[in-house]
């Protein structure tokens, strides 16, 4: 009777292992990586800002005809002598959240208020991408507004603290992408 009770907490908890990491894949990551289909993907680039890149992708399954869009964000970093690679796929269903997070934040900084105490604003994508507004203390010893960007929060590498000013630059750029979506 142990071994049986034991056996199924084992089996209960392989199968969540797995099912979160299932909730973890964006729909645009699965369809790029899937084997056994014929698929045409199609990459179209959009304005960038210097710090990563981002592409709007669509790729469209030639045997059921179906079509999933979003985005590619490449981040390159230089480590040691090598450049690596860093990719994170957003849906395309999480391009407003990303626009209205943008607006949001260029509102907060054009109000000139910041709050008394430590605060951040975020939004973070079903992949891991965030965006970030939060504030710090300045040169004369006030708190004020910074924006960061982390390409993907389970690599602490892919963090890029950016200036508010790239707030607007980004916005436009994932308006951009989702009008070629």
């Amino acid at each position: 009777m142990k071994k049986s009770i034991v056996l199924l907490y084992l089996l209960l908890f392989v199968f969540i292992s797995f099912a979160e990491n299932d909730l973890q894949k964006t729909k645009i990551e699965e369809a790029v990586f899937t084997k056994g289909f014929l698929y045409k993907q199609e990459v179209f680039s959009v304005d960038n800002i210097p710090a990563f890149r981002m592409d709007a992708v669509k790729v469209t399954n030639l045997e059921k005809f179906s079509i999933i869009s979003g985005l590619r964000v490449v981040h390159k970093m230089q480590a040691g002598k090598e450049l690596k690679t860093f990719n994170n796929y957003i849906d395309a269903e999480e391009i407003d959240g990303l626009i209205t997070t943008l607006q949001y934040m260029k509102t907060i900084l054009k109000s000139k208020t910041t709050p008394g105490s430590y605060t951040e604003i975020k939004f973070t994508t079903k992949s891991g991408f965030q965006l970030m507004l939060f504030t710090v203390l300045n040169t004369q010893n006030k708190l004020d507004w910074n924006f960061m960007v982390q390409t993907n929060i389970s690599n602490d590498k892919t963090i890029e603290a950016l200036s508010n000013d790239d707030i607007d630059k980004l916005q436009k750029t994932l308006e951009q992408a989702k009008g070629k979506l």
